[in-house]
């Protein structure tokens, strides 16, 4: 993997929720919010209908200063449902502790803490404007009847929130006070791990953000070796190894999360940023289809219509096209059918969408030409948006080219625009780039068939540079274009009798996606041919 910032990729996944729900998704949403991906909504879990504590989120929490025991309970439960992200859940917790107890003073942080920015996405200075009153109020308790630690919480939380600087330096602001924090209570569990957020929010779209992961690494290792069970340091930890570029440090952990948060979708989700990066593909797939099942029954237990409604789920969209991303590379063709079909459903009668939207939509056109019958994949209506038009020419194209209709392949790839809109709409130009991998790869497909080795070659290794360019890799959580085409590379030298390129070639792609078993089989032949046996345990 490299080093592409996590956070806005999310954020950009999170934004295919507004393509597919139709924008209107749930009634908080701003007229802002909606023009723009950064600003998505606060939807992993809406708030439930009256207050209540929700069980199955994981830990979390820590004793406060209040005599009403609920209040705790809620303070408690908010920070559980935080570390989950089940936003509106842990907002509506940390209100109704609040309404206990209005002198709380960690109970009105608790709020404007859960009610700010996350790794996912920024709050921008009109948004903590409430927020800078409820911290200031919150420090003011604190300094009247908090402990030490709680006024030194409440001091931090006002540098996140404070006007006058831009928001960046403000979460530069909390992250230092949450640093020094850390230090000063250095087995604080619950502080360190706030600090380890603290600092994976500071990584901006124009930094990789490997430092940042790596300090938030060395915050969270300690936690872990004393509480290997606490579910707020294993999410972090396995987004921190996932930007410091070592996602399988946190396989262990990874490995446990699920069973320790059963009922918070995003928690039996996130173990599949580490297993996709480390090749357990068909691990990554599963996790998600889990994910999505918690997101439908989150949907009918909040009332949302069917089968629309769960779409409303911010999550939903990322648990879908992560579960789509682990099911292609691993061969499941039915989890990806599964999780394709409604993809596809909901995004082809869109009439309005962001390119980078509709790039990452794609995925569920790439799995049916991939995995679906050729007569349903040659009978799905052309959709109304310019680049999931182009996503289903390609699908047919594959499908036309498996079954030897080279012909009707050609006619596939000439109808798929070599540009659309440049520069015009968020995420336009890795959607260009779509465009270009797509017909290479389509192109190089086609001379395969007809036996020009060396086309097919150069069609794939123009399809696999545009694949690797730093802006595309921008959307690779996972990767917009669902497997390595370095791969087909490796396998056109091999056929042309280049065992020694096939090799290299091979190996190049098992360094962006190990453990590929169609990877390794090339690898494995182009060593048998050199003499060498097979390479692939080498090359995990």
């Amino acid at each position: 993997m490299n080093g592409t910032t996590p956070m806005k990729r999310l954020g950009a996944i999170l934004a295919v929720a507004g393509l597919l729900a139709g924008r209107p998704a749930l009634a908080q949403q701003t007229q802002a919010q909606a023009q723009s991906p950064a600003m998505h909504m606060h939807g992993d879990e809406a708030a439930p209908l009256r207050p209540q504590l929700l069980e199955g989120y994981g830990s979390g929490g820590f004793p406060i200063t209040t005599r009403v025991s609920q209040a705790q309970a809620f303070f408690d439960n908010g920070m559980q449902l935080a570390a989950a992200f089940a936003h509106k859940a842990a907002i509506a917790a940390m209100a109704e502790a609040v309404r206990l107890d209005p002198a709380c003073a960690m109970c009105l942080w608790g709020e404007a803490f859960v009610s700010g920015p996350t790794i996912n996405y920024g709050k921008d200075a009109k948004e903590r404007e409430p927020l800078y009153a409820m911290a200031f109020k919150a420090d003011a308790l604190a300094r009247t009847a908090g402990t030490d630690r709680e006024r030194a919480l409440t001091a931090a939380l006002l540098l996140r929130y404070r006007p006058g600087t831009p928001v960046a330096a403000r979460d530069a602001a909390f992250d230092r006070a949450m640093e020094a924090l850390a230090a000063r209570f250095p087995r604080d569990d619950s502080i360190v791990v706030l600090a380890a957020d603290a600092a994976l929010e500071t990584i901006g779209e124009d930094r990789e953000g490997v430092a940042e992961g790596r300090r938030a690494m060395a915050l969270l290792e300690p936690v872990l070796v004393r509480r290997p069970e606490f579910t707020p340091a294993i999410h972090f930890y396995i987004h921190a190894t996932e930007i410091a570029g070592v996602p399988g440090k946190a396989e262990p952990y990874a490995d446990r999360l699920a069973a320790l948060a059963p009922n918070a979708s995003h928690l039996v989700h996130m173990p599949s940023h580490t297993w996709y990066w480390i090749g357990r593909y068909q691990d990554a797939a599963d996790a998600n289809v889990r994910a999505v099942e918690i997101g439908k029954t989150n949907a009918r237990r909040l009332g949302l219509a069917e089968p629309d409604g769960v779409w409303g789920l911010p999550y939903h969209a990322h648990n879908v096209i992560f579960g789509l991303g682990g099911a292609m590379m691993a061969g499941d063709a039915r989890t990806a059918l599964m999780l394709a079909q409604p993809l596809v459903a909901h995004a082809q009668a869109r009439a309005q969408a962001a390119p980078g939207e509709q790039l990452l939509a794609a995925s569920g056109y790439f799995a049916l030409g991939r995995f679906a019958p050729p007569d349903a994949v040659l009978a799905l209506p052309e959709p109304k948006l310019p680049y999931l038009k182009a996503a289903r020419h390609y699908a047919r194209g594959e499908v036309l080219a498996r079954t030897s209709d080279l012909g009707g392949a050609r006619a596939e790839l000439a109808a798929i625009p070599e540009h659309l809109v440049p520069g015009s709409g968020w995420g336009a130009k890795a959607a260009e780039e779509m465009l270009g991998i797509t017909r290479a790869t389509l192109a190089g497909r086609i001379a395969m068939d007809e036996r020009r080795w060396d086309d097919a070659a150069a069609s794939f290794r123009h399809a696999a540079e545009t694949e690797e360019s730093r802006d595309f890799t921008r959307f690779f959580d996972p990767p917009a274009f669902w497997y390595p085409v370095r791969r087909d590379l490796a396998a056109a030298l091999l056929a042309s009798g280049d065992a020694a390129g096939a090799e290299r070639e091979a190996r190049s792609s098992l360094k962006l996606r190990p453990r590929d078993a169609v990877a390794e089989q090339t690898l494995a032949a182009a060593q048998e041919r050199l003499g060498r046996g097979s390479g692939a345990a080498v090359a995990r």
